[in-house]
């Protein structure tokens, strides 16, 4: 009886042991933030967009945005400002305009 006693109290301190509390470290995906998806900054946002269209659409979008600050995104917007295409360059002078 002691000896199965003894064996009984091994086994469930191995057991024990193995099954540690200790939480696995893991490392947060690229892209996110205390656990939420980043959100890119405008300058991010529109260096991916590959089309005129698409970046006037951006920048008409940031406008409606009440969030959106222009002032601390003057280079960007001048930036688009600069550009050949008349739909963006309209669109980041209405947001210039607007600091």
């Amino acid at each position: 009886m002691r000896h199965s006693m003894v064996l009984a109290l091994a086994i469930f301190s191995a057991v024990s042991a193995g099954c540690g509390s200790s939480v696995p470290q893991t490392s947060v995906p690229t892209g996110y933030k205390n656990g939420q998806p980043a959100v890119p900054t405008p300058e991010d946002a529109i260096a991916k967009l590959e089309t005129p269209e698409d970046r006037a659409t951006y920048l008409r979008q940031l406008g409606s945005d009440s969030s959106f600050e222009p002032q601390k995104h003057v280079a960007m917007l001048e930036n688009c400002a600069k550009e050949s295409n008349e739909e963006v360059a309209t669109a980041a002078k209405e947001l210039l305009e607007r600091k």
